[in-house]
């Protein structure tokens, strides 16, 4: 057994009260991020969101590097110029991953993320992630399909392949964009959207492969 190596650990803010109300939620999809993995290659780790102890000890048992990038916070994605252009925003979206030359992500922990990011800030994201996957990456997400969905103000972690931890997000909550299935496959570009299920509360999970870059369409960015 290996211990995981934690490259990059956002400040966990939730206080102790908060931790308190942390709940579990049951996944059907998040074993699934797992299937292509290689015995054999020591397995990188993408989480967008803070350093969960939840994470850090379920991912113990693996030979693998963590790398945690906190990027709700940010201060480009929560308060977006009108002004800044999309290759900025890419370039702003990198500086925040910070992620190593030649370093192949194998599983994104993507979580609600893409709820807090309109459009334009998803199409930079995922360009700014391109360097550092293959075709061999998957994610795991969640997301609201529409505003009936209350998205709550949560961070994530993963306590086993089909147990999530949920935890109260300190702070006011950021303006939640729900996107439709067809308007997230269109967002992500170079990903697809494998398979989805309806979760108990209305949300979706889903998970996230590689398109097979012969039937890829390249869509415009604006």
């Amino acid at each position: 057994m290996f211990r995981a190596k934690v490259e990059k650990i956002a400040v966990a803010t939730a206080n102790s009260q908060d931790y308190a109300l942390c709940t579990t939620l049951h996944s059907n999809l998040a074993v699934a991020a797992f299937d292509s993995l290689q015995a054999d290659k020591r397995l990188v780790v993408l989480d967008v969101g803070m350093a969960v102890a939840a994470s850090v000890d379920f991912f113990s048992q693996f030979q693998c590097k963590l790398l945690f990038v906190d990027l709700y916070s940010e201060d480009f994605v929560t308060d977006i110029s009108e002004e800044i252009s999309h290759q900025e925003l890419v370039s702003l979206f990198r500086k925040s991953l910070n992620i190593p030359d030649n370093c192949i992500i194998d599983i994104c922990l993507f979580w609600d993320f893409f709820n807090y990011l309109d459009g334009t800030l998803i199409k930079a994201f995922i360009e700014a992630l391109h360097p550092y996957v293959d075709e061999h990456t998957r994610g795991f997400g969640l997301g609201a399909l529409n505003s009936r969905c209350q998205l709550p103000n949560s961070c994530y972690g993963l306590m086993a392949t089909d147990t999530l931890t949920q935890c109260p997000r300190s702070g006011e909550q950021q303006p939640v964009f729900p996107h439709s299935q067809r308007d997230l496959k269109d967002y992500l570009d170079y990903f697809e959207i494998n398979k989805s299920r309806l979760m108990s509360d209305g949300r979706v999970e889903y998970l996230i492969t590689r398109c097979n870059d012969s039937v890829r369409v390249k869509k415009p960015i604006f």
